[in-house]
């Protein structure tokens, strides 16, 4: 628990999200190197390749037309953080 108001805190928890992911994209490019362990004293690492697939929008557009009419509009909200900057005199 913290005394930090609930904005200063979610802000922290973000701060140090992006401080881990940078963290773990290190840490897959070392892993990624054809040298690399990829044993540890409790774990394991393996690579795993999976397909995927995606609607290519701009070809079916170019032999069907327009898709417009089948977009669907909806909403989100997303909660934004944003540090105070302090102006020094």
């Amino acid at each position: 628990m913290t005394n930090m108001k609930l904005a200063d805190e979610l802000f922290t928890i973000r701060q140090e999200i992006k401080r881990l992911q940078g963290r773990e994209a290190e840490i897959k490019d070392a892993l990624s190197e054809p040298d690399a362990d990829l044993s540890g004293a409790f774990t394991v690492a393996h690579f795993v390749k999976r397909g995927s697939s995606r609607f290519d929008r701009k070809a079916a557009e170019k032999e069907l037309g327009p898709l417009d009419r089948f977009d669907v509009k909806g909403e989100t909200i997303a909660l934004m953080v944003s540090e105070l900057v302090r102006v020094e005199e």
